[in-house]
C-alpha cells in the first residue's frame, strides 16, 4: 500500500507542477481566440505597475537596496532562483544588499517583457523575463548569461502599487523550446 499512496501522491505533484506551468504560459501571452480579459488593468494601473516593476530593474543596475526596498511592502515575501525564502521587507533587502557586495556587485539584468493582469479590485500579478550578466555564486560557480522570469503579486495602497509577493526562477532555454503550448511563431 506504501507503494500505491507514494505513486499517487508523485502523480498530483506531477498534476499540480503541469497545472502550474501551463497557467504561467497562459497568463504570458495572450491567445488571438480567447475573449478580452475581465481581469485588465485599467491603463493607468498597468503603467504604475510597470513602473514599479521597472524600479526592481533600476535599483538592481545601480545596486541600491533602499531604493528597492520602497518596492516591496513591509510585510513582502521573496523566492530567489536557489529557493531562499525571505519574509519582511526588511530580509529580503538584507539578503539583496548582501548579494549585491558580492555576487551581483558587477550584476545587471535588462527586461525583456513585462505581462500584467489584475487579481481582482487592488491586485495585480506581474510576469517579467529579464536577461542578466553571468556572475559567480558563493560557492564560486560561474553561472553565463541567461534569462530569469519572475513572478510578481502586487498590491495597490496609499503609496502606489508595491510588491507583496516575488518568485524568480532560471529560464531552461533547451526546455523552452519544447513548450507544448507555444504555438507557431510564438
Amino acid at each position: 500500500m506504501k507503494t500505491t499512496s507514494t505513486t499517487i501522491a508523485a502523480s498530483f505533484l506531477l498534476i499540480a507542477a503541469i497545472v502550474t506551468m501551463t497557467a504561467g504560459v497562459w497568463a504570458q501571452s495572450p491567445k488571438p481566440d480567447l475573449p478580452p480579459s475581465a481581469n485588465a488593468l485599467s491603463k493607468e494601473d498597468d503603467q504604475a505597475v510597470r513602473t514599479t516593476i521597472e524600479g526592481i530593474k533600476n535599483s538592481w543596475n545601480a545596486h541600491d537596496m533602499e531604493a528597492m526596498s520602497r518596492l516591496f511592502t513591509e510585510d513582502a515575501e521573496f523566492i530567489n532562483v536557489v529557493g531562499m525564502h525571505w519574509r519582511g521587507r526588511d530580509d529580503i533587502m538584507t539578503a539583496h544588499a548582501a548579494f549585491h557586495k558580492t555576487s551581483f556587485k558587477n550584476h545587471h539584468l535588462k527586461t525583456d517583457s513585462i505581462q500584467t493582469r489584475s487579481l481582482g479590485s487592488g491586485h495585480a500579478i506581474a510576469v517579467v523575463t529579464t536577461t542578466n550578466d553571468s556572475f559567480t555564486t558563493p560557492a564560486g560557480q560561474v553561472v553565463p548569461k541567461r534569462q530569469n522570469r519572475q513572478t510578481y503579486v502586487l498590491t495597490k495602497g496609499a503609496e502606489g502599487w508595491k510588491i507583496t509577493h516575488g518568485h524568480n526562477v532560471a529560464v531552461d532555454a533547451e526546455a523552452e523550446k519544447h513548450d507544448p503550448t507555444k504555438r507557431p511563431g510564438q
